[in-house]
């Protein structure tokens, strides 16, 4: 099922970068350099590369299924060149940034950000999490549910979102204390305001009420020992600091995909340059050459 701010979003695309270019175009008529035509006048009107391909994607998906009822005879959508989607590196906090978060944080938030600094979790997991998805004997959690805007729901079982989790003993005995008296299938992380306790919690309102407030009122001690504050971070972060901490401490990006339940690899190698050995191979086999270059000092 597409969740429906995904389909607010294909229609606010289609609505202005895909029916203004091809309204009045017969399908029939469209060549595979009409596309590419199409995507360079995006690209020269300003469009970023993210929107240009998802307008490219859903205008594929079109054609597609024009294809598979008979209407063209072959998609034009094939071969195009896309602009290239500028891929951010990870930003994660340091061990006393994250320590700082935690300690200003009002106390019934800090198991859950504990949580998802040790365990990646993607926001709507934390907040999705059930009771009796926490296996306290093998100090292990499932993830299965996650909180979306349309309530709660399942990963499908081929993916690979769903996964098992450790839990480091620290962060079992924490969520043990929070979860003490709780219902076997009660969600774990639930809004506490008093007359409203116990409802799923909103993504938007978290973030604003809880998260923003700390970090504005984090501080840490940097290199040369100058109080700054923490950088500001959204929730996500403990997702990218969990993996940095990891990669950071030789655990293989192997180990973190499945950890973080990514569905590509590709996803996983944005933390390969903090590999400790990240270069060790490429610097070993230049001082293995029999008679390096040199340079007359």
């Amino acid at each position: 099922m597409v969740e429906p701010h995904t389909l607010r979003g294909d229609a606010s695309s289609i609505n202005n970068h895909v029916m203004p270019y091809w309204a009045d175009w017969e399908m029939r008529a469209i060549t595979r350099m009409d596309v590419q035509s199409w995507i360079r006048a995006l690209i020269e009107k300003g469009a970023g590369a993210a929107a240009i391909k998802r307008a490219y994607n859903l205008t594929s998906s079109i054609m597609r299924a024009a294809v598979d009822d008979d209407v063209i005879a072959v998609t034009p959508c094939r071969s195009i060149d896309l602009p290239q989607v500028a891929v951010k590196p990870p930003q994660w906090f340091t061990l006393d940034q994250a320590q700082s978060i935690l300690d200003e944080l009002p106390t019934a938030w800090r198991t859950m950000c504990l949580l998802g600094f040790y365990t990646g979790l993607r926001w709507g997991e934390l907040s999705g999490l059930h009771r009796h998805r926490i296996d306290q004997r093998r100090s292990r959690l499932f993830v299965v549910e996650v909180n979306t805007k349309s309530g709660i729901k399942e990963y499908p079982k081929s993916s690979k979102s769903r996964r098992e989790v450790p839990l480091p003993p620290h962060v079992l005995e924490a969520l043990e204390r929070h979860i003490h008296g709780l219902d076997r299938d009660a969600v774990v992380f639930t809004t506490i305001t008093k007359g409203r306790a116990g409802r799923l919690l909103d993504d938007g309102n978290w973030r604003r009420q809880i998260w923003w407030p700390a970090v504005e009122g984090a501080y840490y001690f940097d290199g040369d020992g100058e109080q700054q504050l923490v950088p500001h971070y959204p929730p996500h972060s403990m997702r990218h600091t969990c993996a940095s901490w990891l990669v950071q401490k030789g655990v293989s990006l192997y180990e973190v995909q499945h950890l973080l339940g990514h569905e590509s690899f590709q996803t996983t190698q944005r933390y390969a340059h903090l590999q400790p050995d990240a270069h060790k191979a490429v610097l070993g086999a230049w001082e293995r050459l029999d008679t390096p270059l040199t340079v007359a000092a």
